[in-house]
């Protein structure tokens, strides 16, 4: 069983393939995944089959120190730009004691840096006793390398592991990537991994990515790096295509007004090895300084504040004894570092959870794990503040829901980005006749019952709901279960809007009013009409398109009596309120989900 095998290694047939790593932002590699192939047209090519005939022959750690063999070496030849990131089985670093010097000992060979080099560990083989693997690599830290959870979501024990080891990386497994562009659940979860790896400070890297789709909702969701075939396939001596790069809607640089690399202060950081007398000669210098990085290649490794630097070196002796030693016997090693693209939000909950007990006003800000600059809290609370702000300028006073730019703006992104997704126009049926029965304050608790309705129907981070103004809501929705919550939506205004007018206009079935021509009328009890409009990402669409759908649309929902949901497929109208079942008071109602108006 183990010939095969034998003969593999000892000919030396194992042959590197490399595929790169994107940086999303920039287009450009970060670096490279280092697979191992056997010899062409032979059955131990594909490194599925290499790995389980290695492991029924007791080979593994033979086959793996082969790959990594191969891997340096060709590395090195090519001398490829940017990071090196090398399979490892967990097992291996449990059963090896002595991997990290004997990997020490090839990267030396090499002559590789070892902060050149990832270790990713494929969630494949992740052992339950996540505690061993965390003490297991640390090791591999103190030589340099980074270490990176692989297939995040291909096993069961991911999580554990990361809140364990706390990875550099992590690489989203290729099924959440797949059809992502049409999935909205895979759509969450790779939003709910790109939020944890900016609270963990970790980089995300979506594998499995295939096309332009895929690509620019990836960048949207906040990936920091992309693997997958639209880039280039596993080769010998990889190549960017760099005319279908280029052809890629450009994204941004991924440092925006809500982001903490708009916090940066440009203050140099300071090398581990430098003395401890040269850092207060340099605080000396500049007063505004009030925390220095430190640094070991570019990468922090803690924090000096001045202050207590100060304190330290006025109590006796100390001055002779430590002045000549490193900053880095007297940094802080626990201080806060924090992504460039982490969002306001993420930072806040960042700084005050790791300065609990002990308040800071100095935190790092890393782009792709090096140095990029300070941060300092009263920063971070004024743009927030300013966020808030702008956030209610932008917003309806009444309900506090998105204001029509805002509603503009998310229909532009999502048709450039080819999004499917269904918009829709609600609006209010006899509602002057209403405010001007019963004034504009009952009429106010009507739009903020609408806006409660719309909102607890909608899926959050997925759909999205604003108001124009008035009785007018505009609600985008990429739920896949899009539909049933539009006829929840009916469902729920069928049998709560009439519970806002009096009794007696219950009973008679509607009011006396006025019309907008001063001609004297009978109005029923109120009602809302949707419009909806299904979008094809297949189709391109300008947004004054959807817009005149849903302005057509519209007058068949307002032509039916009651409330209604009239949904525009192509040139099809469907009547979705059809659907629902006239049953007074609402099964959501009962549920306490929504409060409505006494009679």
């Amino acid at each position: 069983m183990a010939d095969p095998i034998r003969t593999l290694l000892a000919s030396g047939a194992l042959h590197t393939v490399f595929q790169p790593i994107l940086d999303g932002a920039t287009r450009e590699p970060i670096g490279y995944e280092a697979l191992t192939r056997g010899p062409d047209h032979h059955s131990l090519n594909s490194p599925i089959a290499l790995i389980a005939l290695a492991a029924k022959s007791g080979l593994s750690t033979e086959l793996e120190c082969a790959c990594i063999d191969s891997a340096l070496a060709s590395y090195r030849r090519l001398r490829l730009k940017g990071r090196l990131f090398v399979n490892v089985l967990p097992q291996t670093l449990l059963d090896w004691d002595d991997f990290p010097e004997w990997l020490a000992d090839r990267l030396s060979n090499a002559g590789i840096d070892p902060h050149d080099v990832v270790i990713e560990l494929t969630e494949h083989g992740l052992s339950e006793d996540e505690t061993q693997l965390a003490a297991a690599v640390v090791p591999l830290r103190a030589l340099g390398c980074d270490i990176a959870i692989d297939d995040l979501g291909a096993g069961s024990s991911g999580l554990k592991t990361w809140s364990a080891i706390r990875p550099d990386y992590v690489k989203v497994d290729r099924y959440f990537v797949a059809g992502v562009e049409q999935d909205a659940v895979r759509t969450e979860i790779l939003r709910s991994v790109v939020d944890m790896g900016r609270v963990t400070g970790c980089r995300i890297i979506a594998e499995g990515v295939e096309n332009r789709e895929q690509f620019a909702l990836a960048l949207e969701l906040g990936v920091d790096y992309l693997q997958g075939y639209l880039f280039g396939q596993p080769a010998r001596s990889p190549t960017l295509d760099m005319a279908m790069l280029e052809s890629l809607e450009t994204a941004k640089a991924g440092i925006t007004a809500d982001c903490a690399g708009h916090l940066v202060i440009q203050i140099p950081g300071v090398d581990a090895a430098v003395s401890v007398a040269d850092v207060v000669e340099m605080f000396r210098k500049e007063p505004t300084w009030t925390a220095l990085a430190v640094l070991e290649k570019e990468r922090p490794i803690g924090m000096v504040h001045r202050d207590d630097l100060l304190i330290f070196l006025s109590r006796p002796l100390h001055p002779e004894v430590y002045n000549r030693k490193p900053v880095a016997s007297v940094m802080n090693r626990a201080a806060v570092q924090i992504d460039a693209r982490a969002r306001l939000d993420q930072v806040s909950r960042l700084v005050t959870a790791r300065t609990a007990g002990r308040p800071r006003d100095d935190f790092i800000v890393t782009r792709n794990g090096r140095y990029l600059g300070m941060g300092r809290t009263i920063d971070l609370l004024r743009h927030i503040t300013a966020q808030q702000i702008q956030a209610a300028k932008q917003s309806n006073p009444l309900t506090g829901l998105p204001g029509n730019r805002e509603i503009q703006t998310h229909i532009a992104q999502w048709l450039a980005c080819r999004r499917s997704f269904v918009a829709c126009h609600l609006d209010l049926d006899h509602f002057k006749a209403f405010n001007d029965a019963y004034g504009y304050a009952r009429g106010d608790q009507v739009l903020l019952h609408v806006a409660q309705v719309v909102t607890h129907a909608a899926r959050p981070r997925v759909d999205f709901v604003g108001h124009v103004g008035g009785d007018d809501f505009v609600f985008l929705m990429r739920s896949q279960d899009w539909s049933l919550r539009l006829t929840a939506i009916v469902e729920e205004l069928e049998a709560s809007l009439a519970n806002f007018h009096s009794v007696e206009h219950r009973k008679a079935g509607g009011l006396d009013g006025v019309d907008r021509d001063g001609v004297a009328r009978r109005f029923p009890l109120l009602s809302a009409s949707i419009a909806a409009v299904e979008i094809d990402s297949r189709k391109p669409v300008t947004a004054e398109e959807v817009a005149d759908a849903l302005q057509a649309t519209k007058r068949a929902a307002k032509a039916k009596a009651g409330c209604s949901c009239m949904l525009a497929v192509g040139n099809e109208i469907t009547d979705l309120s059809v659907m629902v079942p006239k049953v007074v008071p609402s099964p959501l109602s009962q549920m306490g989900l929504f409060a409505v108006g006494a009679g």
